[in-house]
């Protein structure tokens, strides 16, 4: 529940009773039905995961047929659903996240991954949907080993800009992998939008796998592996209304072999909010969603706590491999700036349309198409699929430096085109730059001092002004005299 709202009478006493059913009766993190379903179709499945049992990839496919969801962490507006450009001071947002860890040759979990999809209403019913693929070693959790799409912060990821329009229902299908070419072990990560690889550090101590059952406690988390819908960013909760429905499944793992294995996937569910922290890795989380484990059914249930599946049998049955996400290419042309940079940018088009910020209002727009601005650890405007050559504006906040970085990036590989401009500039200095979007090639354009020129302009007008006053004054005062 929201950090503002304090539980009624009613839920102390539910609580009550339920801390007295815990003395009696242990809970896990899914219902006892379950747990029945489970231990039939565990009958049937191997637990063992040693040896050429070993997993190297996990695949798996969720389906959102229809979403109504509010975005909170506690009276905040959520950073990273904030919307510059438009009159909203946010949006509703929230993420599915395919969890897991990895582990090195001795068994040791040695880092955690997360693949995930970020939706954001960017229109009323419409979302939009972007990517982030991030790793922390379990040995330094607050500093992510690997983040992409990347930021000017070494400590965080970029903010979402959220480019790809969601058509429900559609499904969303997440893989990871571990390959190891020429004796250098990588993790590949895809899902709908994009697809990265990440060099695994040779300190890890692998050959590496991915882990997937529960057979020991992980550093944080319930499970190795979680696929999980909940809030974005930080300690954020989704809270997901009716009417929002979706399918889970089917899920699959690569052995060592190279045989593919499908998984039974069991409803994760936490008995009250405290108890999320102890049931997930991530640190979102999630109310009012029912996973029906043995339907694979996703809907609207008020007041439960369900966020998501973990994996709690593998079958001994091989079967055909899954598609691997092939997302269609595309180019982002990113501008980005550190906040305490003293300037602001503006990208004009050919067409004299612009995206950032608006000197004549104070505030920002997105005029460009396809053209997305985001600003958390940073200010950052995005083109999808650019083309031509832009006109870069920099309005002075007040005069010192600032340092602009220009790239052109894919979505499916590292493969990074960069300029960086590092400078000074005046508050009375506006500075331009062309960039050619096909060349990244970047033409400084001469100092426009039109700021510094009105404001002159301005003084004269009431230097002008008061040597009218006191001429009148003076003429008045001699045609008085004269009288």
């Amino acid at each position: 529940m929201p950090d503002n709202q304090r539980p009624s009478p009613l839920l102390w006493r539910n609580r009550i009773l339920l801390f007295l059913l815990l003395l009696v009766i242990p809970l896990s993190p899914q219902s006892s039905a379950s747990v029945q379903a489970q231990t039939r179709l565990q009958n049937a499945a191997t637990t063992q995961v040693n040896g050429t049992s070993k997993v190297l990839a996990l695949w798996n496919r969720i389906t959102v047929d229809d979403v109504n969801v509010q975005s909170r962490r506690g009276p905040q507006v959520i950073q990273d659903c904030s919307r510059l450009g438009t009159n909203q001071t946010g949006v509703e947002c929230f993420s599915i996240q395919q969890n897991f860890w990895i582990s090195n040759s001795t068994g040791d979990f040695v880092f955690w991954a997360q693949n995930a999809v970020e939706f954001a209403e960017l229109e009323a019913g419409v979302f939009f949907a972007t990517y982030a693929f991030v790793v922390w070693n379990s040995a330094d959790p607050l500093q992510p080993s690997f983040c992409d799409p990347s930021s000017l912060s070494e400590s965080f990821c970029r903010a979402p800009i959220f480019t790809d329009r969601v058509r429900l229902p559609q499904p969303f299908t997440f893989y990871a992998g571990i390959s190891n070419a020429a004796a250098n072990y990588t993790l590949q990560v895809s899902n709908n939008i994009a697809s990265r690889d990440w060099d695994i550090p040779a300190s890890a101590g692998c050959p590496c796998s991915i882990a997937t059952l529960r057979q020991k406690p992980v550093p944080w988390g319930y499970s190795p592996f979680e696929l999980v819908a909940v809030g974005l960013d930080d300690f954020a909760t989704a809270f997901f209304g009716k009417g929002t429905s979706g399918i889970v499944g089917p899920g699959f793992v690569e052995y060592v072999d190279g045989r593919w294995h499908q998984v039974v996937l069991s409803t994760l569910h936490c008995l009250i909010p405290s108890d999320c922290s102890k049931v997930l890795s991530t640190g979102e989380d999630s109310r009012d969603l029912r996973w029906d484990s043995e339907t694979g059914r996703i809907s609207w249930s008020d007041g439960n706590y369900d966020q998501g599946v973990y994996i709690s049998a593998i079958s001994q049955q091989p079967t055909e491999q899954p598609p691997i996400p092939k997302p269609a290419v595309e180019t982002y042309l990113y501008f980005r700036m550190d906040l305490w940079d003293m300037a602001l940018p503006t990208i004009i088009d050919d067409q004299g349309r612009a995206t950032g910020y608006n000197a004549s209002s104070g505030g920002f727009v997105e005029r460009i198409p396809l053209s997305f601005l985001a600003r958390s650890d940073e200010m950052g405007v995005i083109i999808l699929n650019p083309h031509g050559s832009y006109r870069v504006v920099l309005t002075p906040v007040a005069s010192g430096p600032y340092h602009l970085l220009v790239s052109r990036e894919f979505n499916v590989n590292r493969t990074t085109f960069s300029k960086v401009l590092d400078g000074s500039i005046s508050a009375w200095q506006t500075k331009q730059f062309m960039l050619n979007s096909d060349t990244m090639s970047l033409t400084i354009g001469a100092s426009d001092w039109g700021t510094l020129l009105v404001m002159v302009e301005i003084v004269l007008a009431w230097v002008i002004v008061v040597l009218g006053i006191l001429v009148w004054r003076r003429k008045r005062h001699h045609d008085t005299s004269t009288e």
